[in-house]
């Protein structure tokens, strides 16, 4: 049964993040500049009765794919933080195995486990522990490999995009998930930049630990 609810929560989010992942599939990759707004969205929908937050997505150009691109997103589910990749190709198959290697320019290497069911909609979800989540802001990454059925996806991370990432993660991180339905938007624009902004599932989230 907590198998079966962990899988409805991913999938839920997943849903939630492939409507925004979707809309920006054909904007330019985050190389030019970095950011400096938190930019993290909430709106009143839950996963499995909890509000949840994310972050706006880094876009990482595949090198080894000409005209392929991969996104890299951080989410928050009460204390839990959780990483999100998708490539943005039709019909690409990740199973739940150790199938992400995050390379470091330090040359450490760490591997990261799909802990969302196998798919063929490309994505990847994982509850990131805390040493995890500490070696990401400490070090910078220069590649990303994702393992699928077909083939290997290579995504070189600029520098400007470390810097994206880190700082993301020190939002995240310091964002407490409002608990009630008034969530308060400062703008309308805002309002309607967020409807392409939230990561998509259907219900289904890792299993916190």
């Amino acid at each position: 049964m907590m198998m079966n609810l962990k899988n409805s929560v991913l999938f839920c989010f997943f849903l939630i993040c492939s409507g925004w992942i979707n809309a920006q599939n054909k904007k330019a990759d985050s190389t030019e500049f970095a950011h400096f707004d938190c930019d993290i969205t909430q709106t009143k929908q839950r996963l499995d009765k909890r509000f949840f937050a994310s972050t706006p997505a880094v876009q990482l150009r595949v090198n080894n794919d000409e005209f392929t691109y991969t996104t890299i997103q951080f989410g928050k589910r009460k204390n839990k933080i959780y990483l999100y990749l998708k490539i943005l190709a039709d019909n690409v198959c990740i199973k739940k195995d150790k199938n992400v290697d995050v390379y470091f320019k330090s040359g450490e290497v760490i591997t990261l486990k799909n802990e969302y069911p196998l798919n063929c909609e490309a994505f990847f979800a994982k509850q990131m522990k805390k040493k995890e989540l500490q070696k990401l802001k400490d070090n910078e990454i220069s590649l990303i490999k994702i393992y699928t059925y077909k083939k290997n996806y290579e995504m070189y991370v600029s520098e400007v995009q470390n810097q994206d990432i880190h700082h993301y993660i020190d939002c995240l991180s310091a964002y407490k998930v409002k608990k009630s339905d008034e969530v308060k938007l400062k703008n309308k624009d805002k309002r309607s930049k967020n409807n392409d902004h939230q990561p998509s599932t259907d219900n289904y989230q890792p299993k916190e630990q």
